[in-house]
C-alpha cells in the first residue's frame, strides 16, 4: 500500500470529520496511522520469517517420506489480511470524503471577492475577474497669485479686469469604476470642486456604461468627456500644467468636457485610436429650450514606438449642427461664445481676457492637428486649431479664429512618460524610487515649458480707428509658462508654475474708463501651486 494513498486517506478523514478539523490534529492522525501501518508491516514480515524458519526446521527433523504426510499449518496472518482489507475499505471511503470536501471548499471560494491595492487604488474583484469595482479619488488644491501693474489694468472694463488671487479646490472627485459580466464597464464620478475660485455643491463629472465585448471596439453612452484630441484626452490628473493649453481647451469647452451628454463609438488598438461621438449639453449647464447637438471625431496613430520612444499624430474635428436656442420663440437667438481664460482658474471673478462675446450662431466648425513625441526622459507636444463660426442672420459674416501651442518637458531623475492606450494620450512619469526620508528615494522631478497663442480677432482693424464692418475684436492672448513638477510616488503630485500673460485687444466700448478703439489688453504674471492626490 502506497504511503501517499494512506496520507490522502488520512487527510480525507480530517476534512470529513469535525473531530479532525484542526490542522495539527490532522497531522497527528496521519502520523499515527503511518506508524500503525509500519508496525503491522513489520509484524507480517516477522511472522513470515518465523513460518519459513519453522518449515525449514520441520524439513530437517522429518524423514523425506513423512514430510508429505505432515499437514501444513494454516498461515497465521489471516487476521492481518483481514485488518488490511478493512483499512483499504476505510481508505476508499476517506478518499471519496476528501474529494467531496475539496469540491465543497472550491465552490465556496468561487464566490468570495478579492481585494487589491495596485497603484494605491482600492479594487474589489470576483475570482473570475468578470466583476470589478475600483474606488477613484482625485483632489487638487490650487493656490495662485496674480501680479498685475496698475497702469495696464483696465478697472471696470469687461476685457481688462483685476484678477483675484486666492485658493480653491479645482477638483474634488470621488467615484467608482469597474466591469460587469466581463463585457460591460462603467464609471460613476462626482465632482465637488470647481473653477473661478469657488467649489460646487456636487455634480456629475462622469457617468457612463460601455460595452467592451467586441474589443478593441467599444460603445459608450452617458455623460462624460468625449475624445477630442491629444491634449484634451490627457486626464485631468495628468495635465502638464494646472490647466490644459488654451487652443485645445476651446474645442473641449465647445463640444466636450466634463459631464457632457454623449454617445461614442471607439476603437482603441495598441497603436491606433479612433472615436466618433454625438454630444449635447453639459449636465450642469443652465437650462435651454433646445439643447446643443454636435458631432466630435478624433483619429490618432503611434506612427513609431519602441521601448525608449514614441511619436504620435492626432487629428480632431467637431461640428455643432444645432446651437441651443435661448428661448422657445420661433426666431429665438442662438448665442455661442468663444473665450479663453489665462490657463489658470483660481480667479473668483471668472474673467476671460479674450472673448468673441455672444454671437447669434447657426453652425460651428472646429478642427485641429496635434503631434507628440517622447524619447527617454524628454517629451514634446504641439498643436494647431482653427475655429469657424457661421452666424445665423442673413448677410452676417462668418468668423474664422485660430490658436496653437507647443510644450516640452525633461524628467530630471531619468524616468520616461507613459502611454495610455485607452485614451491615446501621454501619462506622467512613474517614480522609480518613491520619496522616503528613510531611504535614498526622492521621487521623480520634471521641468516643463509651454507657449500658447489664441487669436480671436477677425478683421479687427487698427488702433485708433473704428471696428471695420464684419470684423470682431476678441483679442489675442499669448502665454509663456514654466513649471516644476514633483512626483513623490504614484499617487501624489505637486506643481509649481509661473505664467507670463500678454493680451493684445482693441476696445469697442465707448465712454470712460475705456476709450473706444484704444488698447485694452494687459500684461500680467501669475504664480501658482497645486497639491494633488490621485487614486
Amino acid at each position: 500500500m502506497k504511503l501517499r494513498t494512506l496520507l490522502l486517506a488520512g487527510a480525507a478523514l480530517c476534512a470529513a470529520a469535525p473531530a479532525f478539523a484542526d490542522e495539527a490534529a490532522v497531522m497527528k492522525r496521519l502520523d499515527d496511522m503511518q506508524r500503525m501501518i509500519e508496525a503491522q508491516q513489520k509484524q507480517i514480515s516477522s511472522q513470515q520469517s518465523e513460518i519459513k524458519s519453522l518449515r525449514r526446521a520441520l524439513g530437517q527433523r522429518t524423514p523425506k517420506h513423512q514430510v508429505a504426510d505432515v499437514e501444513t499449518p494454516p498461515a497465521p496472518n489471516n487476521s492481518v489480511d483481514e485488518r488490511l482489507a478493512q483499512h483499504q475499505q476505510q481508505i476508499d471511503k476517506l478518499t471519496v470524503a476528501l474529494d467531496n470536501a475539496q469540491t465543497a471548499t472550491r465552490l465556496e471560494k468561487q464566490d468570495q471577492p478579492t481585494w487589491n491595492f495596485a497603484g494605491g487604488r482600492p479594487t474589489i474583484s470576483s475570482p473570475d475577474q468578470r466583476f470589478t469595482m475600483a474606488v477613484r479619488i482625485l483632489g487638487q488644491y490650487d493656490l495662485a497669485l496674480y501680479s498685475q501693474k496698475g497702469s495696464t489694468r483696465m478697472l471696470g472694463a469687461a476685457n481688462g479686469p483685476d484678477l483675484s488671487s486666492g485658493a480653491n479646490f479645482r477638483r474634488a472627485q470621488i467615484g467608482f469604476q469597474g466591469k460587469l459580466f466581463g463585457d460591460w464597464s462603467y464609471f460613476f464620478n462626482t465632482e465637488f470642486g470647481g473653477s473661478n475660485g469657488f467649489e460646487s455643491q456636487g455634480r456629475v463629472q462622469t457617468l457612463y456604461i460601455q460595452y467592451d465585448g467586441l474589443r478593441p471596439w467599444a460603445f459608450r453612452t452617458g455623460a462624460y468627456p468625449p475624445p477630442g484630441g491629444l491634449e484634451d484626452n490627457t486626464s485631468s490628473s495628468d495635465t502638464l500644467f494646472l490647466e490644459r493649453a488654451g487652443p485645445s481647451d476651446i474645442l473641449r469647452n465647445a463640444m466636450g468636457g466634463d459631464g457632457r451628454d454623449a454617445a461614442s463609438v471607439m476603437y482603441a488598438g495598441d497603436e491606433f485610436f479612433a472615436a466618433l461621438s454625438w454630444t449635447g449639453a453639459k449636465v450642469a449647464d443652465a437650462a435651454t429650450f433646445d439643447e446643443q447637438n454636435a458631432l466630435l471625431a478624433r483619429v490618432s496613430d503611434s506612427v513609431y514606438a519602441d521601448s525608449d520612444s514614441r511619436f504620435v499624430l492626432s487629428a480632431s474635428a467637431g461640428y455643432i449642427f444645432k446651437v441651443a436656442d435661448a428661448t422657445s420663440a420661433v426666431l429665438s437667438p442662438r448665442p455661442f461664445t468663444i473665450s479663453a481664460a489665462p490657463e489658470l482658474s483660481v480667479d473668483s471673478t471668472g474673467a476671460k481676457l479674450i472673448s468673441t462675446g455672444a454671437l447669434d450662431t447657426n453652425h460651428v466648425f472646429i478642427w485641429g492637428g496635434e503631434a507628440g513625441a517622447q524619447w527617454k526622459s524628454l517629451y514634446a507636444q504641439g498643436g494647431y486649431f482653427q475655429y469657424t463660426v457661421d452666424q445665423r442672420l442673413a448677410g452676417a459674416p462668418t468668423f474664422d479664429f485660430d490658436g496653437w501651442y507647443a510644450q516640452a518637458t525633461w524628467v530630471l531623475t531619468g524616468e520616461s512618460k507613459g502611454w495610455n492606450t485607452a485614451n491615446a494620450a501621454f501619462t506622467p512619469p512613474k517614480p522609480r524610487i518613491p520619496f522616503s526620508l528613510a531611504g535614498d528615494g526622492w521621487g521623480a522631478w520634471e521641468i516643463a515649458a509651454r507657449y500658447s497663442d489664441v487669436n480671436l480677432n477677425d478683421r479687427a482693424g487698427v488702433i485708433g480707428l473704428p471696428l471695420p464692418v464684419g470684423g470682431i475684436r476678441g483679442g489675442d492672448q499669448r502665454i509663456f509658462s514654466l513649471g516644476l513638477n514633483w512626483y513623490p510616488n504614484g499617487s501624489l503630485r505637486f506643481l509649481i508654475d509661473w505664467q507670463h500673460v500678454d493680451v493684445d485687444r482693441l476696445g469697442t466700448i465707448p465712454g470712460p474708463p475705456v476709450v473706444n478703439n484704444t488698447q485694452v489688453g494687459q500684461r500680467l504674471n501669475a504664480f501658482s501651486l497645486r497639491s494633488q492626490i490621485s487614486l
